[in-house]
C-alpha cells in the first residue's frame, strides 16, 4: 500500500514539473515548497519565522531549513530581520513566488481535474474515506 502511495506522489509530482516547464516556471517549487508558501499567504498579517513553519506544518527543522535554502536560492522567499526580535528572520513571500503560486493553482486545479476523470462521486467518496482512514492509522503508530 505504501510503495502504491509513493509511487503516485512521485507521478504526480513528475507531471507538475513536466507542466510547470512548460509553462515556463523555471524552478517550479516542491511539493513540501507549496505548502511552505501556502501558510505565508495565508499568515500575511503577521510574522512568520521559521519555527512557525516548522509547527504549522508539522515538519522537522531540518526539512524546513533546507527547503527555505532552496526556495530563497529560487528567489521565492526573503529572510529579513525580524522587527520583534533582532535574533530571529522573518520569512517573506516575494512578489514571484505570488504570480509562481497563482499560475500553479491553475496548473493544480487542471491537474486534479485530470486525476479524478472518470472516476465516480462515490468512488471518490470512498477514495478520501479510506485515506482518512490510512492517515489515522499512521498517526496512532507513533
Amino acid at each position: 500500500m505504501a510503495e502504491e502511495l509513493k509511487k503516485l506522489e512521485i507521478e504526480i509530482a513528475q507531471k507538475l514539473f513536466s507542466i510547470a516547464k512548460e509553462k515556463g516556471i523555471p524552478a517550479p517549487p516542491s511539493p513540501l515548497q507549496s505548502r511552505i508558501l501556502d501558510f505565508l499567504f495565508k499568515n500575511q498579517d503577521r510574522e512568520v519565522n521559521q519555527k512557525d513553519i516548522e509547527v504549522g506544518l508539522g515538519v522537522s527543522k531540518a526539512t524546513i531549513s533546507g527547503a527555505l535554502n532552496a526556495m530563497e536560492k529560487n528567489n521565492l522567499i526573503k529572510r529579513i530581520t525580524s522587527l520583534k526580535d533582532s535574533r530571529s528572520k522573518q520569512i517573506i513571500a516575494t512578489e514571484e513566488s505570488k504570480e509562481t503560486s497563482k499560475c500553479l493553482k491553475v496548473i493544480f486545479d487542471n491537474l486534479n481535474k485530470e486525476l479524478v476523470k472518470d472516476i465516480s462521486e462515490e468512488e471518490l467518496n470512498a477514495f478520501y474515506s479510506t485515506m482518512d482512514k490510512l492517515s489515522r492509522n499512521i498517526r496512532q503508530e507513533k
